[in-house]
């Protein structure tokens, strides 16, 4: 069976396989992407797309000349293409789980929330709440399946050691780690793309069985030994050659990636709206508190300390 054949029935064709795409900045990655997605579209037209919008117009530009677009939109948020060959209607929603209401089969689904969020601690409750649903409604088979969900740098979602914004990322990194081989057999995958191996999740970039390397990946040789040897020989690939390793981590000869093209050929993408506490549902607003109050609890808390035969914290065992 030629590698062709391979990839179309043993990936393409079978729900669930996750797929990590591994390339420096540059490296032909999105080129990549879209070619996974034209397959997707051409052999399993069955299967439900979600591409997240990570904010590169370039990008959406591209998805735009394979398909029809549903956007999913914050409430609040909007966006505006100009140019040919874009045909897309808009859905906004204010429950994280409506995003996956809303997925229509037969269109390129786009999850359009990130260039929205101009403040990573703004990243951790949208992003979270939102994927959090995702795991839930997989559980509960509230979800149109099969169901492939494109993420580029998905090192934001599941971040590696060091990697996090904050202790509430990381732990939701975990959480995708805990689901993402249930989800595989709930017919549900991530083609994703990282800059890096190690600035992914140990336990979730372990849960990828299939990859597609391009110019500067580079696996650790304790996780992946076959992979690894060659790390020299991908350093050395070009912007349009790729090799496919399939889960038994045999590999494809260098392939020529067809080139789709730059998005600005097509038109133009305008976002309009900023996430904040204020408008969006899935960030805490803070709550102002009364200093007054403040002095009342202060005073209270220093009249026990002063009082006869009080007991000093810490000494009542």
């Amino acid at each position: 069976m030629e590698w062709q054949d391979r990839f179309k029935y043993e990936f393409v064709k079978r729900p669930g396989e996750h797929l990590l795409n591994l390339g420096i900045t540059g490296s032909g990655k999105t080129q990549d992407l879209i070619w996974i997605l034209n397959a997707l579209i051409s052999d399993a037209p069955e299967e439900t797309i979600l591409w997240n919008d990570a904010g590169k117009s370039n990008e959406l530009l591209l998805v735009a000349q394979f398909g029809p677009l549903h956007i999913l939109l914050p409430a609040g948020m909007d966006i505006d293409i100009t140019g040919e060959n874009v045909e897309y209607t808009k859905t906004w929603f204010t429950d994280p789980a409506d995003v996956w209401r809303f997925l229509e089969v037969g269109k390129i689904n786009v999850l359009c929330i990130e260039p929205f969020i101009r403040k990573p601690q703004y990243f951790t409750p949208v992003v979270t709440s939102i994927f959090s649903k995702l795991v839930d409604m997989a559980h509960d088979y509230h979800l149109p399946i099969p169901l492939t969900i494109f993420y580029d740098e998905f090192h934001r979602v599941a971040p590696g050691k060091g990697q996090a914004y904050d202790s509430r990322h990381a732990a939701f990194g975990a959480e995708i780690q805990y689901n993402i081989e249930t989800l595989r057999s709930l017919k549900v995958r991530f083609v994703a793309s990282t800059h890096g191996w190690t600035k992914l999740r140990k336990g979730v970039r372990s849960s990828f069985n299939w990859f597609m390397i391009n110019r500067g990946a580079s696996f650790t040789p304790s996780e992946q030994p076959k992979l690894a040897r060659f790390n020299k020989k991908f350093e050395k690939l070009e912007t349009d050659e790729a090799i496919i390793a399939f889960p038994n981590k045999t590999f494809t000869d260098i392939m020529k990636i067809p080139y789709y093209g730059e998005g600005w050929q097509y038109g133009q993408v305008h976002y309009s709206g900023k996430i904040t506490p204020q408008n969006s549902p899935f960030i805490k607003k803070r709550t102002n508190v009364d200093r007054s109050d403040l002095e009342e609890i202060k005073k209270m808390l220093l009249k026990d300390v002063l009082r006869p035969g009080a007991v000093a914290a810490g000494d009542d065992d």
